[in-house]
């Protein structure tokens, strides 16, 4: 009669316990080698993770500054580009005004005054340019205009010169618009934020500040003159072409006057943008040496790995070649 014995049963739970070690072994091998990262990690760093998990916060600091930079990167950009713009449109109507004689015909001042017109319009729509749904100018309101637009701008300004009659008193009316306290810019003209936009992190103590707003002065000063020469083609001193043609002139010198203001205003521009790009280089390369570094602490060596491996599989074979030896002995080859 055969029966098992409790040694034969506790034999064969011991067999079973170290094939599943062997198998979980293997399993974990391979999967290392696969992958090239350990799997382990707490008995790989001996339950210490002090430097893997310094190196995980870094890299989770280093990524937020690394959003921020590109954020302001895109956003300085940008104004720099609608920076050129209204420089461009300044810059050729003050050209075309320049032109402007005394002896123009009341065809070359309505064409002149058109033309700035249009000069108008695009510097209006290129303040209020927005990327990513914020507008570039207009303040902390991003969600804004940064200003009305151009033909609000021209009625409102058509209401502050009614009644005026010479070129000098339509300028000191566009002049109080533009630049009194409270006056009509201020209330209706500027439509975003006087508190500025926050300014965009790049590093621990490290900021760059893109505060410009369409209610610079230099922006003002560029909107008024432009202003002034457009309201010639909105009828402004109607039948006195000496007045237009001097309101054109004196609009031209204005605009000449505020270049050298417009450039500095792109060269500090220019600075931030530098120092934008020197953090976002220097964030990208510190980023790049903690991964390399952490890839270096959890990768495996697959010589080792391999090695290990490949004695696994041979102790599962061995321990399987004797289960079914042990398995297939009967009483007399017990007694033999």
């Amino acid at each position: 009669m055969s029966y098992v014995s409790v040694g034969d049963m506790a034999q064969s739970f011991s067999f079973n316990r170290k094939s599943y070690q062997l198998k979980t072994n293997a399993n974990r091998l391979g999967n290392e080698l696969a992958s090239g990262r350990v799997s382990d990690l707490s008995k790989h760093f001996s339950g210490d993770f002090t430097v893997i998990s310094g190196i995980e916060s870094s890299l989770k600091t280093l990524e937020s500054y690394k959003v921020s930079q590109k954020e302001a990167a895109q956003f300085s950009d940008s104004m720099q580009i609608s920076l050129g713009v209204v420089q461009d449109q300044t810059t050729k109507a003050a050209s075309t005004l320049l032109l402007t004689g005394s002896a123009a015909s009341q065809t070359q001042v309505n064409n002149i005054a058109t033309d700035v017109r249009q000069a108008f319009d695009t510097v209006v729509a290129t303040l209020n340019t927005q990327v990513g749904g914020r507008s570039l100018f207009a303040g902390a309101a991003t969600d804004k205009p940064a200003v009305a637009s151009a033909s609000t701008i021209l009625a409102d300004l058509q209401v502050a010169i009614a009644g005026q009659t010479t070129a000098g008193g339509v300028v000191s009316a566009v002049d109080d618009w533009f630049n009194l306290a409270g006056g009509g810019f201020e209330t209706s003209g500027y439509l975003g934020s006087t508190t500025s936009l926050s300014a965009f992190n790049l590093a621990a103590g490290q900021q760059a500040d893109l505060s410009v707003t369409a209610a610079d002065p230099t922006f003002r000063e560029t909107l008024k003159n432009l202003a002034l020469a457009a309201l010639v083609s909105e009828g402004a001193l109607a039948g006195d072409l000496a007045g237009q043609a001097e309101l054109l002139e004196r609009a031209g010198n204005g605009l000449l006057s505020i270049g050298d203001a417009q450039t500095n205003m792109r060269a500090n521009l220019g600075t931030a943008e530098a120092r934008i790009e020197t953090a976002l280089v220097q964030t990208t390369a510190e980023i790049s040496a903690l991964e390399i570094t952490r890839t270096g602490l959890l990768e495996v060596d697959p010589y080792s790995a391999a090695s290990e491996l490949e004695q696994v599989q041979t102790q599962l074979e061995t321990l399987y070649a004797l289960t079914s030896r042990m398995s297939r002995m009967s009483l007399v080859d017990f007694l033999k």
